[in-house]
């Protein structure tokens, strides 16, 4: 497992790697008044390798690596604190996690207030009609993104319970309601990728494996800090089990998932399955899920290690480009490894 963490470690503040060829090209749309992506500090596949680093740390305070782990961690944060908290998507809130983890540990209160910054970038943020946040407001498409739900809800339901803020609770558990009531396929019971409110149109396949994996993530986090007592638990909690019972149904004889699930002589998505994996092994932690659930997930768990070489995790899907624009690419790439690791600290004593 070292292997990864330096694996993460050089990812997190590498990340993504361009050379003079990308900011010349970036120049050149600029002089010539075309819109190009702002050059963000704190992305998603980052808020994820942040997450797993921290896991780590949380589980291994007494190791060597630890001191080191906190130091990457700071650098990274500090490096966008520095740009005065830009933020530009909802894909940022992802690096929230371990933000927050890193203010409870340093006790140093730049974190928190980069945190603040975040809820507040979302309390502010576009919405549609029901509620939600459209993934990419400026394209006026108002489509909603399975992705969001697992990006943004943890952090919102983080930052809730540690900060005592219920308007964040309260608008984590609105973004998974929309997403249950108008995103699910009603003959599978798995999501489509996204949909849009206001037409009432579902968009791209269903049951994109990593889909599958935020939305499940957003849920099951979302449970391990939503108060029980709460009526929103219980309805979120249902609806997650009936989700796992669907989704385990597609795990292939091998243990992974494949990168569309019903898709079961295609590839597999080692992504898609750390995803799936994370959040069937947070939910037996919490109790959300009972025992039964525990052997399906070990046996996939096991089977990610054996995709492990030189502490990256290989057969991953390349990066989705949009509703049924997934590129047939299979690497080694962030948002394998980050969930990955998190998933073997987390179920370490368990082996």
């Amino acid at each position: 497992m070292l292997e990864m963490v330096k694996a993460a470690e050089q990812e997190l503040l590498g990340y993504p790697k361009r050379g003079m060829g990308f900011y010349l090209k970036r120049s050149l749309k600029m002089l010539a008044g075309r819109a190009v992506e702002p050059v963000d500090k704190i992305n998603w596949p980052n808020g994820l390798l942040a997450k797993s680093l921290m896991d780590y740390y949380l589980h291994n305070k007494n190791s060597e690596e630890a001191r080191v782990i906190i130091d990457c961690l700071k650098k990274y944060y500090d490096r966008w604190i520095r740009s005065n908290h830009r933020l530009y998507y909802v894909d940022d809130m992802v690096s929230g996690m371990a933000l927050i983890d890193l203010h409870q540990v340093t006790g140093e209160e730049k974190y928190k207030k980069a945190a603040e910054a975040m809820v507040q970038f979302l309390y502010h943020h576009e919405r549609d009609e029901a509620g939600s946040f459209p993934y990419r407001p400026k394209q006026g498409n108002n489509y909603i993104f399975a992705d969001m739900v697992g990006m943004v809800c943890p952090f919102l339901c983080k930052y809730a319970s540690t900060y005592g803020d219920s308007n964040a609770f309260n608008l984590a558990v609105s973004q998974i309601q929309n997403f249950i009531s108008y995103g699910m396929d009603e003959k599978t019971g798995l999501p489509y990728h996204g949909y849009q409110y206001e037409s009432g149109v579902k968009y791209g396949i269903i049951g994109w494996g990593r889909a599958v994996g935020w939305l499940m993530i957003g849920m099951s986090e979302t449970l391990a800090y939503l108060d029980s007592t709460r009526p929103s638990y219980e309805i979120i909690k249902q609806a997650y089990r009936r989700l796992v019972d669907k989704v385990e149904a597609y795990q292939l004889e091998g243990g992974l998932y494949g990168w569309q699930l019903g898709a079961k002589e295609g590839p597999v998505d080692t992504s898609a399955t750390a995803m799936i994996l994370y959040a069937i092994a947070r939910s037996l932690e919490t109790k959300v899920l009972i025992g039964i659930h525990k052997s399906r997930m070990v046996r996939g768990r096991d089977a990610l290690r054996n995709s492990v070489k030189e502490g990256r995790i290989y057969g991953c899907l390349a990066e989705c480009q949009g509703f049924s624009m997934y590129p047939q690419i299979y690497g080694a790439y962030p948002w394998s490894l980050a969930p990955a690791l998190s998933l073997f600290v987390m179920t370490e004593e368990e082996e």
